[in-house]
């Protein structure tokens, strides 16, 4: 008996609902991504360059991700988050931050992770660019968990060589377009009359764009941050690095493990003066010698 393709699709079961996605916290740039918000289960790529804002706007998932009493994992890769920008979540429920001793093994830290399937939410920040069958494998295990992947990269070179279903682009602002917020909560270019009034303001916020390039609607969203872009830790080309992870690409040289510290810098020639030894020193060279 012939079945037309109306009558197949009746009695195939419905598919299983769609888990809702994870809020970024900014409404204007929930309104343009499809579905209000980071998809579960997919990969997201958040791409930008050096103090652009790439952790500013991933603090603010991971905020609004605790707020909605979801589970989050944070896995620092290079670990150099400052953690005066996260102490505010430290009394949170489900707040993982992992911190790998070898950023090549934060894509090992992360497939642990979404295999627990605990988390609504698994961040990896600073792990070098994920091969395609790994990016394969992170994302199967995040629709299995029904968990949302987040992957911060440089905007030079992409975060995974897969690409993510949501591709977010963070830029720093220009110095013309900065903008303070208003008592009402929008966004708007301040004026010469209020300058006075505004400084002090102006001076606590910074402006970021986020320009939206895969999943959701083509267009930049210019974000408001009452603190200024996160802090990262930095190593001092002089100083052993203590923090396990050395200044350098990811996965670089570290100190720290391999128990070598930075050569000092040499010093200048005539720098040196020689000393004259004392009466009393030459005495006690003079005694140790005929003591043989």
């Amino acid at each position: 008996m012939a079945l037309s393709l109306a009558e197949l699709v009746r009695l195939l079961p419905p598919p299983a609902p769609a888990a809702p996605a994870i809020p970024t916290g900014i409404a204007a740039l929930d309104a343009v991504l499809q579905g209000g918000g980071l998809p579960r289960g997919r990969l997201t790529e958040i791409v930008g360059g050096t103090g652009s804002g790439k952790t500013t706007l991933a603090r603010a998932v991971v905020e609004a991700a605790v707020a909605d009493r979801g589970w989050v994992a944070y896995v620092d890769a290079q670990r150099t988050l400052d953690a005066r920008d996260w102490v505010h979540l430290g009394d949170a429920d489900g707040v993982w931050m992992i911190r790998p001793h070898d950023a090549t093994r934060a894509a090992w830290c992360a497939d642990v992770l979404l295999r627990s399937g605990a988390f609504a939410l698994v961040v990896l920040d600073g792990a070098p660019t994920l091969t395609k069958s790994a990016a394969v494998r992170l994302t199967r295990l995040a629709r299995d968990g029904g968990a949302a992947l987040v992957i911060l990269g440089d905007r030079a070179g992409a975060a995974s060589q897969l690409g993510g279903a949501v591709r977010l682009v963070v830029e720093r602002a220009t110095p013309g377009s900065r903008r303070s917020s208003r008592p009402d909560g929008r966004h708007g270019s301040s004026s010469s009359s209020n300058n006075n009034s505004s400084s002090s303001d102006e001076s606590r916020t910074r402006t970021i764009a986020v320009r939206v390039e895969k999943g959701g609607t083509l267009r930049t969203v210019e974000v408001s941050c009452a603190v200024a872009v996160a802090r990262r830790l930095c190593a001092h080309s002089e100083v052993p690095d203590r923090r396990g992870v050395a200044r350098g690409p990811a996965g670089g040289n570290r100190h720290a493990r391999s128990g070598r510290a930075a050569s000092p810098s040499p010093l200048p020639a005539g720098s040196l003066t020689a000393v004259e030894p004392s009466r009393e020193l030459r005495t006690a060279v003079e005694r140790a010698r005929a003591l043989g």
